[in-house]
């Protein structure tokens, strides 16, 4: 009779920790880019990614232009221009183009198309109008005061490139060009599973011994966006439970999360339970605090990550790895990574890497970080005064105020260029 298989056997507590560096690069190498574009109406596009590059359907502006209310006359080929001008024609904005005649000055609007044979704007404020004549003074220069058409988007041009998020700029900028619809890169299907017994609904009675599921709502809000719809589940702390579970939203979701069960003690399920469920594991330990026993790898074609179940851990490992998966996935451009000077002293051991809840202000035109709480992450209240995370690469040696680190933004905001 064969002995009992001892639980965890397949990942062994000694196993190494992976550097917090190479762990996000394997990250982001699991995912593969979605082939799978939908149209949007403009209207639906802001926050989506596009899935192919929008090409200018016209020139903006699309014709010569005033670019402010006065008179369009032409100064080309003379020598001795008249200060007086009768004024003959008047052309607004959304007008046809109207027509020059020799020898006149035409009357224009802001945004008006430039009449045929106009070369320069006289601005109204340069100008005395006495009746049907207009007066203007010698300093005007030749082709002053027009807009000309392609000067800001030639037709045809690459104006936004796949991958790029849609926000309120782009979309006026499609607006502009006339642009109905939007191709951009399906949604992401994330589901995240709360592992533990002990876990109890919002809303629900408590019973003696149990505690809320936060970490499920928290991911909910942290991951969901125009890019994602986020779908979170309790399972209790059985292996089967685990991995039939597993199995279920492996069939349809681009990504899986499980808070929680991630070490190797008697009820830590998960890792054993992705390998009953078909999956595999490429990381299993990350050289990190908090956040160590953080696995990720595959279930089928959807990306795995494991995450730790200390709100703190749970939420900083998402903001690590889950989101960089996510980009990869959508084909999201890379965005510039973002530095910070400490302003408090952070302890560290040369073998790992510390995430620690900031608060960023700018101080004497300097991004700033200073710490929002104590240690623990079991804590809540420290990410509440928080809106960053600072990543302080291992050392033997603290790292004193005014060391540049990264910065893992809690919302989507981008600093600098």
């Amino acid at each position: 009779m064969m002995p009992p298989v001892p639980h965890n056997c397949c990942f062994p507590s000694s196993a190494r920790p992976v550097p917090f560096e190479a762990a996000r690069r394997t990250a982001v190498a699991l995912a593969r880019r979605l082939d799978q574009p939908e149209d949007v109406p403009l209207a639906c596009a802001s926050g989506r990614i596009l899935a192919a590059t929008i090409g200018a359907p016209r020139a903006l502006p699309s014709f010569d232009q005033a670019a402010m209310d006065g008179y369009a006359i032409c100064l080309s080929g003379r020598r001795g221009v008249p200060l007086v001008l009768p004024v003959a024609g008047r052309t607004s904005a959304g007008d046809l183009p109207g027509v020059l005649a020799p020898g006149t000055a035409h009357r224009v609007m802001t945004g008006a198309a430039l009449p045929e044979g106009a070369d320069t704007v006289v601005m109204q404020e340069q100008t005395t109008r006495r009746g049907d004549l207009m007066q203007f003074g010698l300093d005007v220069a030749p082709g002053a005061h027009i807009r000309r058409a392609g000067e800001d988007v030639a037709q045809g041009s690459a104006v936004l490139q796949r991958g790029r998020m849609i926000g309120w700029a782009e979309i006026a900028l499609l607006a502009a060009l006339g642009v109905e619809t939007v191709p951009v890169v399906r949604c992401l299907r994330i589901a995240v599973l709360s592992t533990g017994s002990e876990l109890g609904a919002v809303g629900a009675p408590l019973r003696s011994g149990a505690i809320y599921d936060s970490n499920g709502p928290m991911l909910a809000a942290l991951l969901s966006g125009p890019n994602a719809h986020v779908t979170p589940l309790t399972v209790r702390d059985d292996e089967a439970a685990i991995a039939d579970m597993l199995k279920s939203v492996a069939r349809s979701a681009d990504v899986v999360i499980t808070t929680a069960g991630m070490s190797v003690g008697e009820e830590d399920h998960v890792r054993d339970a992705v390998m009953r469920a078909g999956g595999h594991l490429d990381v299993v330990k990350v050289a990190m605090k908090p956040g160590k026993p953080l696995s990720f790898g595959k279930l089928g074609e959807a990306c795995f990550v494991g995450l730790p179940g200390n709100p703190q851990a749970a939420a900083y490992g998402a903001l690590a790895f889950v989101r960089p998966i996510m980009a990869a996935l959508l084909g999201e451009a890379s965005a510039r990574r973002i530095a910070a000077e400490l302003a408090f002293t952070c302890s560290r051991k040369p073998d790992r890497t510390e995430l620690v809840p900031v608060r960023l202000q700018v101080e004497q035109g300097r991004l700033t970080a200073r710490r929002s709480g104590p240690d623990g992450s079991h804590r809540i209240m420290p990410m509440l005064s928080a809106d960053a995370v600072v990543i302080v690469p291992g050392a033997s040696q603290p790292a004193e105020p005014g060391t540049l680190v990264e910065v893992l933004p809690f919302g989507r905001v981008r600093f600098g260029g």
